[in-house]
Parts: C-alpha cells; structure tokens; sequence
C-alpha cells in the first residue's frame, strides 16, 4: 500500500473562535502502485485540504498518514521534509517555476539534497529523460517567462517527477490550462502513473479529467464516498 489514510477529521475555527466546521470527518483512503483516484465535490468542501494531508503539507486534527509503510504523524520537521522529497510529488494549479532558473534547473530543484555525484548524474540523465517525455527536449536553457502556460505546468510535473515518488498528489492540475492543454496533461499523468506504477491521487473540478482515474469519489459534508 502506497498511501494509508485512516479516520482523518480536520476543523477549522472562525476567526472570533464561536464556530467550529468539521471540513473531513473521519476519512479514509487507501491507494496502491499504479493505482489512481480523483476526488471531486463542491468549492469549499475540503478537497485541497485533504489533498495536503496525503501530501504531508497539513497535519489532520486526528487520524493516520502511512505513506509506502512509515507514519507521517511519528515524523519531526526533519524526517517529513525527507519523507515528502522522496516519496511524494506534487503538483499545483500554478507551476510555481522560478523565473530565474532554466527549465531544466527546476526540474533538479528537488535533487539539491542529494550530494553523491553519481547519484547527481543519474538524476540529471533522468530530468533530460522526463523533459523529452513531456516534449520539451528543446526548451531545456529556456526560462519559465520564454514557456507558454501548458509548457510550464508539464515542467513542474517533470520536477514532482524526478525524485521517482511512490505517490504523486495532483491540486487542479489543469485548472489554469486551455482544453487541449488540459487533455494533453489528463494524458500524461495517466501515462506516467501506469508507466511508472506511481500511485496518482487528485483534486479536480473537470469531469474529464476525473473521468480517466481508475475511481472517481466525492467530498460532501465532511464525507467521501464513490461517485455515482
């Protein structure tokens, strides 16, 4: 099992304290290699949240987080920033690309803690492989600003790749694509999660997108549950 998430309730309290809403209740998720889903629902129902609980960017109020067997909550700060460099990618609805490196520098951003030299070289050969996957093989020196917006959401999915996560956690990532990018990248993190058996798990509003996931389930009210 790749991902483990066990009665996970998160709230939330009003800025004058008199209200508490209980955005998850109770949630539990399990995702295999090679194995996708997407959650779905209204604005506001949590998606996201939930979303970066998996990802170990959002400690849950209560519940567990077991990513490939290790307990994120038994984590320090140190242990979970390690845990989500290597087993983890992710991927938002911006690209968040640093205008003043070149697409393949940020493709390596999340290899910087690796000092090994061979190691270092594996992965550069790997961030060359993954860029002419995503057809950019001839945009490596170019900078974020010299790339359209399709270019640059497949760039930060060639970062989230690199360091081969066991699970890749997807927040709108077509969102801010037209609908021929937004097909081309439905395709590509379905390809790369057979291909690569990495587990795929994604909040999105586009019915066609979640439609190509293995399931398909829906937060409503503090509760997921399969899509009808």
């Amino acid at each position: 099992m790749v991902c483990e998430l066990q009665n996970i309730t998160k709230t939330y309290t009003s800025p004058s304290g008199s209200a508490h809403l209980t955005i998850l209740n109770e949630i539990s998720l399990n995702l295999n290699k090679g194995e996708s889903a997407a959650i779905v629902g209204p604005s506001g129902s949590g998606k996201t949240t939930l979303l970066h609980i998996a990802a170990g960017l959002l400690q849950p109020d209560s519940g567990t987080v077991v990513i490939d067997g290790a307990s994120v909550s038994g984590m320090d700060d140190r242990e979970l920033a390690v845990m989500r460099n290597r087993k983890i990618g992710v991927v938002f609805q911006h690209h968040y690309l640093l205008p003043q490196c070149t697409l393949l520098e940020n493709v390596l951003i999340p290899t910087l803690p690796y000092q090994d030299k061979q190691d270092r070289k594996k992965l550069a050969e790997r961030a060359i492989s993954i860029i002419k996957r995503m057809g950019l093989s001839d945009r490596l020196d170019h900078f974020p600003p010299q790339l359209s917006g399709g270019e640059c959401q497949r760039v930060a999915l060639a970062r989230a790749l690199i360091n081969k996560p066991s699970l890749l956690c997807a927040d709108e990532p077509t969102g801010s694509l037209d609908k021929t990018n937004a097909m081309e990248m439905g395709e590509l993190l379905r390809e790369i999660n057979k291909e690569e058996r990495t587990a795929l798990l994604l909040v999105t509003h586009s019915e066609a997108l979640a439609s190509q996931m293995d399931r398909v389930l829906e937060l409503h009210s503090g509760t997921l549950s399969v899509k009808s």
